[in-house]
């Protein structure tokens, strides 16, 4: 079988994996360029080549298709920040990969952000797109907190309410992305990416420099 100009074995389930990754990388784009509810599955179909049928055997409804979407976007997203971090030895320099990474996520990766607007759309209606949104932004408050703690351990970081503190840099870092996406005229990306990285910094390192966040 030929799949994208690659000749496969016939394997069932390796077959199958590629195609629901077919589907997958297809409804990303559907759901950025058309919206929730507005996609359909004949724009995945487009997107992709293969009938609604055989989409539809892949996944039982739009629902399933754009749960699943969630997922492994989110999957994407975290695999990639851990090979980041794997980088780095010491609790700043996984701090700054940290900020780092979520500032360029958004640089390349917009639709993924559009994809996440969609979906809070959806939080009072859809009780397991509420629950995926709820562990998304756990999953990054329980990272910091890692790294936070870890600095903290090895007194390279003051002593802070690390909970506390993981909501507000999250926060700084979502919510500036958050701002940007809707007017990107509203202020230099990376201008302020930066100064909130240093902000950041300043305010968890024991010994900061005489700096502000203004």
């Amino acid at each position: 079988m030929i799949v994208n100009g690659k000749k496969i074995k016939n394997n069932k389930k390796v077959l199958t994996q590629i195609r629901r990754d077919q589907i997958t990388a297809a409804t990303y784009k559907a759901v950025s360029k058309k919206g929730y509810y507005d996609f359909t599955i004949m724009d995945v179909a487009r997107e992709t080549g293969l009938s609604t049928g055989l989409i539809l055997y892949y996944f039982k409804n739009k629902q399933n298709l754009l749960l699943n979407v969630f997922r492994e976007t989110q999957r994407n997203v975290r695999d990639n920040l851990q090979q980041q971090l794997g980088k780095a030895e010491d609790p700043l320099g996984k701090l700054e990969i940290f900020i780092d990474e979520s500032f360029l996520l958004f640089e390349k990766e917009k639709d993924y952000f559009y994809l996440l607007f969609e979906f809070w759309t959806q939080l009072k209606r859809n009780k397991n797109i509420r629950q995926m949104v709820q562990k998304l932004y756990q999953a990054y408050r329980d990272e910091l907190s890692v790294i936070l703690k870890a600095g903290i351990e090895r007194e390279v970081f003051r002593e802070m309410d690390v909970q506390y503190t993981t909501t507000l840099c999250v926060s700084m870092v979502q919510h500036t992305i958050i701002q940007h996406l809707i007017d990107d005229r509203a202020f230099d990306f990376q201008t302020y990416a930066t100064r909130i990285k240093q902000c950041i910094i300043d305010m968890v390192l024991k010994d900061p420099h005489p700096r502000t966040c203004v």
